[in-house]
């Protein structure tokens, strides 16, 4: 399941006292065709800059302009672009979609310390799945168009006051299903429409082994906004210098490893000490944990002597453990290798084979 904020949680740490407001970008609808779908979000700086990408470049040229008025007035908007028509001269954008977006943008004040983005930033990265719920149209005074209320799920308790009493219930199924939606609600007699937007955590990713060809994997992940911890139980290899980007280095024998990490709140895990021996004993723990993917480095045959190595629990972690790890694009470079292990994790993540989508799909996300 992608999670479209780890650049936004990278700005946000990234602020620093007295910095300027921004205007936040969510895609609330989409129809046909379009580079990114519903909740996918974006920054912009007042000098004209954005921090990921909505159209892949398509619109946000525009999206800038529009944002200057959200700057001078502090008034919330939306804005349509439609990318169907034949006519490129509709917009004289140059699109190159085939469907239409709608996209808010509202205020992020930094004297309000940038919330919902802070609200956003802090649930995912402490683990926590909730809701954003935006106002997106409305008749009712005290619920104007981007005004907006973080649910927790954790925390789930009724919506404060004038927030329509049903957004518990609605927050609760967009929690719980991952989708986005609008739902247009009665307060007091007057309509208000409400979009609802999942946050899920950042992406947790385990390296077991910090040889050369770790660096890469790292590399990569991080790229994509993965939380990346390093584990090795030579302290020698877990120089900061050689891995600045790692979220965390822990020197860590494969007999504490599940008391010294909560292994649980891993996405997927990659051993690669390069060592049949330790493979296979970080394996025996790693086994016994939750992680959906565990991605095993060598040839099928090497896979298929470690999970024998496993015993009477050989046939728990079937259908988790990935080997060779990664996708089939004919790695051959460090770099390539890290590639094509990252590609098999998010295919796996989402549910899908790999493969050319020129086979089944237009470029962009249909």
């Amino acid at each position: 399941m992608a999670n479209p904020l780890h650049t936004l949680v990278d700005a946000f740490r990234n602020l620093v006292a007295g910095s300027d407001d921004f205007v936040l970008a969510t895609i609330i609808e989409t129809q046909g065709s379009t580079y990114q779908k519903a909740g996918a979000r974006m920054l912009i700086t007042n000098g004209g800059e954005c921090l990921g990408l909505l159209g892949g470049g398509c619109f946000e040229g525009d999206l800038i302009e529009r944002s200057r008025s959200v700057f001078t007035s502090g008034q919330a908007m939306t804005v349509q672009y439609d990318m169907r028509s034949p006519d490129d001269m509709v917009w004289g954008l140059g699109l190159g979609c085939n469907g239409a977006v709608k996209i808010l943008l509202q205020l992020l004040r930094a004297d309000q310390h940038y919330y919902p983005l802070s609200a956003l930033v802090e649930a995912a990265e402490s683990d926590r799945n909730g809701v954003l719920a935006t106002v997106i149209e409305s008749a009712h005074p005290r619920l104007p168009v981007g005004r907006s209320l973080f649910w927790e799920q954790e925390n789930c308790t009724m919506a404060p006051s004038p927030w329509p009493p049903e957004l518990n219930a609605t927050a609760r199924q967009a929690s719980a299903d991952g989708t986005p939606r609008i739902e247009n609600h009665r307060l007091e007699g007057l309509a208000v429409g409400v979009f609802y937007g999942p946050v899920r955590p950042l992406p947790r990713l385990l390296i077991v082994g910090a040889g050369a060809d770790a660096a890469p994997l790292l590399r990569c992940a991080k790229a994509l906004g993965w939380r990346v911890t390093l584990v090795d139980h030579r302290p020698a290899y877990l120089k900061p210098e050689r891995f600045p980007s790692a979220d965390r280095l822990f020197h860590c024998l494969p007999q504490t490893l599940a008391e010294d990490l909560d292994l649980d709140r891993f996405a997927a895990a990659v051993l690669m000490t390069h060592s049949f021996d330790y493979d296979g004993r970080y394996l025996k723990v790693v086994a016994d944990s939750r992680i959906p993917f565990i991605g095993l480095l060598g040839p099928k045959a090497r896979k298929d002597r470690l999970v024998g190595s496993l015993g009477d629990k050989a046939l728990q972690p079937v259908g988790r453990i990935f080997g060779p790890v990664g996708l089939d694009i004919g790695a051959e470079t460090p770099e390539e290798i890290a590639l094509a292990i990252m590609a098999g994790i998010l295919a796996a993540q989402n549910g899908r084979q790999g493969g050319q989508l020129t086979m089944q799909t237009p470029f962009c996300h249909a």
